[in-house]
């Protein structure tokens, strides 16, 4: 899949860091077709191109793509979970946050509270992990088990620094992956109210809420490719995570990194997924 490029040790074909985490640019931002109800092709957008002809040459800015019935569906529902906080209150929160315990730490059981010291060795700052879900919310914490879940090689690797030569003073793993969403919603323009512009493309539907305007940068919209209904991948937003979790620990190890350059790492992963 061209829209993501999963980053890998240098033992399991490598690729160039230096290309972008999602397709950018090379993954049709310039020339996307205009949707159909039935997500298929359309007849080719020539405003749409001379648009984005015009703003790759400063002209103006970039234009929101059109997007399929079953992208707008998608994005809003991610959309809908970003600014979630988690509630320890809330039942099917604290169910959420015992599945982790119980995939991380399965020949323990899960105290009663959810409290316990056990949880730092993860990577939490203290014993309740509900106090450093603020960036990340609720998303975050599903991102967590998501990873542990289907890319367990991945989970693992990540939590126990198994790769390449670590730094005395890691990044604590955890706290980290809070990060990663809080940042993917960020780039991916998943926070309406961060999306650019008044350009985007509205849709009212019968209930008459007003969606979001759609995104429009290249990683955001490079990323809309991937909710199509027919060529789209299962769990998109939860795999790009894993990629840019992977590359984020591979930016640390090329640079050496130490616990106070993490702000530098995660900036310069940032770049990578812009492109």
């Amino acid at each position: 899949m061209s829209e993501l490029r999963q980053r890998r040790g240098s033992g399991e074909g490598s690729e160039d860091l230096s290309e972008p985490l999602l397709g950018g640019d090379s993954a049709g931002y310039g020339s996307a077709p205009m949707a159909t109800d039935d997500d298929g092709d359309a007849p080719f957008d020539w405003l749409y191109w001379l648009l984005s002809l015009l703003a790759s040459l400063g002209l103006c800015d970039r234009p929101s793509p059109r997007l399929t019935p079953t992208q707008r569906k998608r994005l809003d529902e991610l959309a809908a979970r970003v600014d979630v906080p988690y509630d320890s209150s809330d039942a099917s929160h604290a169910a959420s946050l015992t599945e982790l315990w119980k995939l991380t730490f399965p020949n323990e059981a899960a105290p009663d509270s959810l409290k316990s010291p056990t949880w730092k060795t993860m990577g939490w700052q203290g014993v309740d992990p509900a106090t450093d879900f603020r960036s990340g919310g609720l998303l975050s914490l599903h991102n967590l088990v998501w990873l542990a879940k289907h890319e367990r090689s991945t989970y693992d690797a990540l939590m126990q620094k198994t790769d390449g030569k670590r730094s005395e003073w890691e990044y604590p793993f955890a706290a980290a992956g809070v990060n990663v969403t809080h940042a993917m919603c960020d780039e991916l323009q998943l926070r309406p109210k961060r999306r650019g512009g008044g350009g985007g493309n509205r849709v009212v539907p019968e209930g008459g809420a007003v969606h979001s305007p759609a995104p429009n940068t290249p990683a955001a919209v490079a990323f809309t490719h991937m909710l199509r209904k027919h060529t789209g991948v299962k769990d998109a937003f939860e795999r790009v995570y894993a990629a840019w979790f992977q590359a984020l620990d591979r930016e640390w190890l090329d640079r050496g990194a130490t616990y106070m350059e993490f702000g530098q790492v995660m900036d310069a992963t940032r770049k990578k997924v812009r492109g």
